[in-house]
């Protein structure tokens, strides 16, 4: 895990899209979605669930946002 990967998933966690978070992250879209399923596969946990219709937080997925909060507010801090 890497605090890349972090901010991917908070920024996919605020927009629910891949699609628009990786136009914000200036990385490609499948580039992206590879990134956070090898940080959901690192950890063995569903941090997103994707569907037909986007993509919506898992309940381990919420309680990683809270961690992945933390984790980039004591990067820019420290």
């Amino acid at each position: 895990m890497n605090i890349s990967q972090i901010k991917y998933v908070l920024e996919v966690a605020r927009s629910s899209s891949m699609r628009e978070a990786s136009t914000k992250l200036y990385i490609s879209q499948p580039a992206l979605s590879a990134s956070i399923a090898d940080l959901e596969e690192e950890l063995g946990i569903l941090i997103f669930e994707r569907t037909n219709k986007g993509i919506v937080l898992t309940e381990e997925g919420r309680e990683f946002i809270n961690y992945a909060k933390k984790a980039v507010a004591q990067n820019v801090n420290g």
